[in-house]
């Protein structure tokens, strides 16, 4: 039996959520089963049915929603009123509108950002979470990211290509955003493409976005959360990280250029709930593209799933 046959497709709705803004929501798995909520990262990437893997147990009611102007939520690639604050009210519409009195969170990357963030404003709404590779959208993990000093001591060579002589970080950003909308075309597909090789070359070595309009679209968001440094989220967690309450696991490969495991582990030291910490996945890479990481992420969902089900 495949995946897709253990978890059939319950229903899909579009969800309006104002600012012009309809939200793709599919649910998979069992009507009466745990209520799971996926989260996709980028922010911009929409989530995919393969991501239906990492559950490899029954009786689960998961939402596999696709964020404002991601996946299939319309209008694809729209910038105007996506923003943190309203990704993070989308969540909360979503679960009133599903009528869901609480569940699980499963989130990755940016997304991992959001469940976070979302399990600390909305403690009593949480039962469990597990994410991975969580992003960290401080000055520091902007700069590791996208600076001089930071991950591009490691990839060089893919820097050098990446900056085309732009020194500082915010002059950098500002570049590509004027590329991004340039009128000519040759440019703007020109800086999305350094912009997509660079996240590659990090994120999923060896790896192509062979969809041209999803690619594009995932850079112009990526650019503009980035512009706008994350419109704020960083001192957000910072205010509203010990409010946690819910049994939280989060992974973080050795191998993650994206978000390395210093940065969470300095996050939660200083602003985190009491002993949580990140946990390692030995040569784990940033995306479930690895399998190290996929592997370790099922594992965890497996044991949440567990937990809940003798409570």
């Amino acid at each position: 039996m495949s995946v897709f046959d253990a978890f059939g497709l319950i229903r899909q709705d579009w969800l309006d959520v104002g600012d012009g803004h309809q939200l793709f929501l599919a649910q998979y798995g069992d009507a009466d089963g745990i209520p799971v909520l996926y989260l996709h990262g980028g922010p911009g990437a929409g989530c995919s049915l393969d991501e239906l893997a990492l559950f490899r147990v029954k009786g689960l009611r998961i939402y596999m929603l696709d964020q404002r102007a991601a996946g299939r939520s319309k209008p694809y690639g729209r910038l105007e009123g996506n923003d943190l604050v309203n990704l993070l009210t989308d969540i909360e519409k979503v679960r009133q509108w599903a009528g869901v009195a609480r569940w699980c969170l499963l989130g990755g990357s940016f997304g991992a950002t959001l469940g976070y963030l979302y399990s600390c404003i909305y403690p009593q709404r949480v039962l469990a979470q597990v994410l991975w590779s969580l992003f960290i959208p401080s000055a520091a993990g902007i700069d590791w990211l996208y600076g001089r000093r930071g991950v591009a001591q490691i990839f060089s060579s893919q820097y050098r290509q990446f900056v085309r002589r732009v020194d500082d970080t915010d002059q950098l950003l500002q570049q590509f955003e004027q590329d991004f909308n340039d009128q000519d075309s040759e440019i703007r597909d020109e800086a999305i493409q350094r912009w997509l090789a660079w996240e590659l070359a990090l994120a999923a070595p060896g790896m192509s976005i062979d969809n041209v309009e999803q690619g594009r679209v995932l850079a112009r968001i990526e650019l503009h959360y980035a512009r706008h440094d994350y419109f704020g989220a960083y001192p957000l967690m910072q205010q509203v990280g010990a409010l946690l309450q819910c049994p939280t696991v989060i992974l973080q490969g050795e191998l993650d250029w994206v978000c390395p495991q210093r940065l969470v582990d300095d996050f939660l030291s200083q602003f985190g709930p009491p002993l949580l910490r990140s946990r390692l996945v030995n040569s784990g890479h940033h995306t479930l593209i690895d399998t190290r990481m996929r592997q370790a992420v099922s594992d965890a969902v497996g044991q949440m799933i567990r937990y809940i089900k003798h409570q």
